[in-house]
């Protein structure tokens, strides 16, 4: 498996960020509408407005976009930069993306706590097992 194939989970999630934060401007919209705000409210300018809980969900979950996968762009970078970038390392980025992808679905849709707490737990157990596997590697000079 080449280096760069490391890329495309790292994409995924690029790709899952970007596609929350276009999600948040028509759930925020929906939510001025609901709540019947609007952009010239005081309260909207200083930014204490009445969102809905959608707008929270997707608010949090866009939050929540650049807690752990800040570690995954890291952990990637310098997998790659030191040639670590194999099969293994690849197959690991891609559990977490696709546990990112499951914490999303359930953040901004039911938000079942339980089912999202457990996709949460899965992506940091991978993401721990990347940093531990690419440290292991460079102190065993692997």
């Amino acid at each position: 498996m080449s280096q760069s194939a490391i890329f495309f989970p790292t994409l995924v999630q690029a790709l899952l960020t970007l596609a929350v934060l276009i999600l948040l401007g028509p759930t925020r919209a929906q939510s001025m509408r609901e709540t019947k705000q609007q952009l010239t409210d005081a309260d909207v300018r200083i930014g204490r407005n009445q969102w809905t809980e959608q707008a929270i969900k997707v608010s949090n979950n866009f939050k929540n976009q650049f807690e752990l996968p800040v570690l995954f762009f890291a952990i990637v970078a310098f997998a790659m930069a030191l040639k670590q970038a194999d099969g293994l390392m690849t197959a690991l980025a891609w559990a977490f993306a696709l546990s990112r992808l499951v914490h999303a679905a359930i953040h901004v849709g039911p938000n079942v706590v339980m089912w999202r707490g457990v996709a949460y737990i899965v992506g940091a157990v991978v993401l721990l097992a990347m940093w531990l596997l690419l440290g292991w590697r460079v102190w065993a000079g692997v």
